[in-house]
């Protein structure tokens, strides 16, 4: 699926950064301040800030499942 730019959100553009990093192992899920986020685990166990933030857990659980998803594709310098 493509996206305009517009319709993409800051978190999306942190995640593929963290994931490009090769740094990124897999998203999680969190709490924090009442809020249901999405927080990267770097390689070396630590987290990241958190990408998102939502008032629904569903919704947090679905960014986090695609995240890992997409981290388990291969980048396009890995894929030549």
């Amino acid at each position: 699926m493509t996206m305009k730019l517009a319709e993409t959100q800051l978190w999306q553009h942190n995640a593929a950064s963290l994931i490009r990093s090769g740094l990124f192992q897999r998203a999680e899920t969190g709490e924090f301040h009442g809020l249901h986020t999405v927080i990267g685990v770097y390689r070396d166990g630590t987290f990241s800030a958190p990408l998102a933030k939502y008032a629904d857990s569903r919704r947090a659980s679905d960014a986090a499942h695609l995240v890992n998803q997409l981290a388990k594709l291969p980048s396009p310098v890995e894929a030549n």
